[in-house]
């Protein structure tokens, strides 16, 4: 079981911004991959269905109140993504003739989607601290995480070139793209992108582990 919710969540990782480039792999298998993410991501609430039951069990410290955060923000942006998503769609949910709100729901799906992918880039973070910890012996441990700190250097210059402030405020709702350039360029910039906001969710999770150690405050996931 720990290897299906592995793979999902790699799959999520590694798919997902290919979705951020939609006209470069057509809008038709835009959707048929946005439709995979989907019930991805719902395996992977079911998978995942007792952090429910602990929402109202044990202490909430610092650590663990972003966390709900995050979790939470992370849903409610999925949500609004898939049901965007049917709005504008052009082809798979077309039969379904629910264009009314698609300008409105267009703004939404791009809010969400952009929101979406760096949350969840940092979700993945807190989550993959756990296996960085296990990494042995020390020198590969600081050589994986010497790797991220490189790559995420070049995610904040990434973050800029593709535009992601605009997109993140809503000041553009239209993505423009260079067809000239090949896709693989575009695809590795978002993916530097979403391995820095890994990097803050890792540095997050090392962070409140050295607060709370100072304060005597025990972390309870």
């Amino acid at each position: 079981m720990k290897k299906v919710k592995t793979g999902i969540d790699l799959a999520l990782i590694f798919v997902l911004p290919i979705l951020m480039g939609y006209s470069l792999v057509s809008e038709f298998y835009h959707e048929i991959i946005g439709i995979s993410i989907g019930v991805l991501f719902a395996v992977h609430m079911v998978l995942n269905r007792k952090w429910f039951s602990s929402l109202f069990r044990g202490r909430y410290n610092i650590r663990r109140v972003v966390m709900l955060i995050i979790n939470l923000c992370l849903i409610i942006g999925m949500l609004n993504l898939m049901v965007s998503g049917v709005f504008i769609s052009k082809h798979v949910f077309r039969f379904l003739g629910i264009h009314t709100l698609s300008s409105q729901m267009r703004k939404i799906h791009m809010l969400a989607s952009y929101w979406g992918l760096l949350i969840l880039s940092f979700h993945a973070g807190i989550h993959g601290s756990m296996m960085i910890s296990k990494l042995k012996p020390k020198p590969v441990k600081c050589a994986v995480a010497s790797v991220f700190l490189l790559i995420s250097a070049y995610g904040v210059h990434a973050f800029d070139k593709r535009g992601f402030y605009d997109f993140l405020f809503g000041k553009v709702v239209f993505v423009f793209f260079d067809h000239s350039e090949p896709f693989v360029y575009y695809y590795l910039d978002y993916l530097a992108v979403m391995i820095l906001f890994m990097t803050l969710g890792y540095l997050f999770i090392k962070l409140t582990k050295l607060i709370g150690g100072k304060n005597g405050i025990r972390n309870t996931k």
